[in-house]
């Protein structure tokens, strides 16, 4: 974690102590940790993927003070009277917090959405500390900051990263956020064959404006699901989960590693009253395996870079969750191989369907 200059920034700044304070996109990072589990009475540390979770897990178990790790969409104040569709599960009262540190994340909907939502949680005279390079937006969010806070100081500049420090001066902030909407739904279908589903999204899940090409080439080609068992690996929205309920499966396990999309995707089984389960794992950790089919449309990057050691652990995956003679139907952008790794795996592959960028991979399993 202290690779990264921006961590080692956030790691640097002046410490306050006080009551509370949450830690927003600081993983596992001991320095950070250990720092204001011993200034503050609770510490609260949010990740939204599992892996950082448990990782997070690990670092508070090392460190003497109370620290709460969370796993979700990022915490927002509670509200009255509903204002807001997709609230996350961590929700605190408004002025909770002495002080939020934020490692900036990607996405503008979400970084919108950190600005609005620690300017609500902090007391007055809180302040929220922000560090992130400049080629991740760290000057642009300054501006943005300083607009709604009314009030920044630029703490540090190294290594191309910045650290700033807001500070709540005012009951309410200067001016709203370029995109208030994070929390609020989007709505979408999918095709199967035979009909269509909808689906609900929002930002900061793959392709929450629109279904991207590679689910949409997936959904056309679904099988019969009649009394089958399906995984759904990378499952993003549930989409592809819906679908395999409307043709027909006993059960579904909707699995990804991101806390946010799964939250998405339990709101859509209930919102179509399937009985879909959810497990927020990397590539299908801790999941019982014996499924008669595996639907996956798997990412490839990771913090921004393409993955090349993505095909192989996913056909591992798979095929570890497939009863013997189970059978995958798998979407990839074609400039990545997972025939190959598929052919050492499975008894057939096959080339199901095939349009401009994506292939879709039909594998069965030796009985």
């Amino acid at each position: 974690m202290m690779g990264d200059p921006a961590l080692r920034l956030l790691a640097s700044a002046p410490l306050t102590g006080g009551e509370r304070v949450l830690l927003l996109g600081t993983g596992a990072d001991a320095p950070i940790l250990a720092a204001h589990a011993a200034a503050y009475r609770e510490c609260f540390l949010h990740d939204t993927t599992q892996p950082d979770h448990d990782a997070s897990l690990g670092a508070a178990a090392l460190v003497q003070g109370k620290v709460v790790c969370l796993l979700g969409d990022f915490p927002c104040a509670e509200r009255e009277g509903g204002a807001e569709d997709l609230l996350p599960v961590h929700r605190f009262p408004a002025g909770h917090f002495d002080r939020v540190v934020f490692r900036l994340a990607r996405g503008t909907a979400q970084v919108n959405s950190v600005l609005m939502e620690a300017f609500r949680l902090l007391k007055p005279g809180g302040e929220l500390l922000v560090a992130g390079a400049n080629q991740e937006g760290i000057k642009s969010f300054a501006k943005r900051a300083e607009a709604h806070f009314g009030d920044l100081n630029l703490l540090a500049i190294k290594s191309s990263c910045r650290l700033l420090r807001m500070r709540k001066q005012s009951a309410q902030p200067v001016s709203p956020p370029e995109d208030p909407h994070y929390y609020q739904s989007l709505s979408h279908t999918l095709a199967y064959p035979g009909g269509s589903v909808a689906y609900a999204t929002k930002p900061g899940i793959f392709a929450y404006r629109g279904t991207d090409p590679g689910t949409a080439l997936l959904g056309r080609h679904l099988p019969d699901c009649t009394g089958r068992t399906v995984l759904d690996l990378g499952c993003g929205s549930g989409a592809i989960s819906l679908a395999a309920f409307a043709l027909g499966a006993a059960s579904v396990l909707a699995t990804d590693n991101s806390a946010i999309a799964l939250a998405c995707a339990e709101r859509n089984f209930t919102a179509a009253g399937v009985p879909g389960k959810i497990l927020c794992a990397d590539l299908a950790a801790g999941a019982p395996g014996g499924f008669d089919v595996v639907f996956s449309n798997p990412p490839f990057h990771a913090d921004g870079e393409t993955d090349y050691s993505l095909p192989g652990r996913v056909i591992e995956a798979i095929a570890r969750n497939l009863r013997p003679g189970g059978e995958a139907y798998l979407v990839a952008n074609q400039f990545l191989d997972y025939a190959e790794p598929a052919r050492r795996r499975f008894e057939k592959v096959s080339l199901l369907a095939r349009e401009p960028g994506y292939l879709i991979h039909h594998m069965v399993l030796a009985p």
